[in-house]
């Protein structure tokens, strides 16, 4: 038996009732544009203008997040053109 995600089971439901939800957003994609298990380690705080502000769990991802930065944003903009994201910012919490 597999265990899916809540939010996985509820676009499915939607998708085939024809029912729109509200508009997806970064911190709903997240854990897609970045991958799971960097999601869990990667929080987004906020959004200041342009910049994505993050919080690390430990200095290991805090150097993965600045290494993998334009891989980031590239996949934000591309599920997101209209919010241009153009600079992610990382903190250690």
């Amino acid at each position: 038996m597999s265990t899916r995600q809540a939010g996985d089971i509820l676009k499915e439901l939607f998708s085939s009732m024809k029912i729109s939800r509200r508009e997806e957003t970064i911190f709903d994609a997240w854990p897609d544009l970045v991958g799971e298990e960097a999601a869990e380690h990667l929080k987004i705080q906020d959004i200041k203008g342009k910049t994505l502000l993050l919080t690390a769990d430990h200095p290991g991802w805090v150097q993965m997040a600045r290494l993998r930065k334009n891989e980031f944003l590239e996949k934000i903009k591309g599920r997101f053109p209209d919010k241009y994201i153009d600079n992610i910012k990382i903190s250690l919490r």
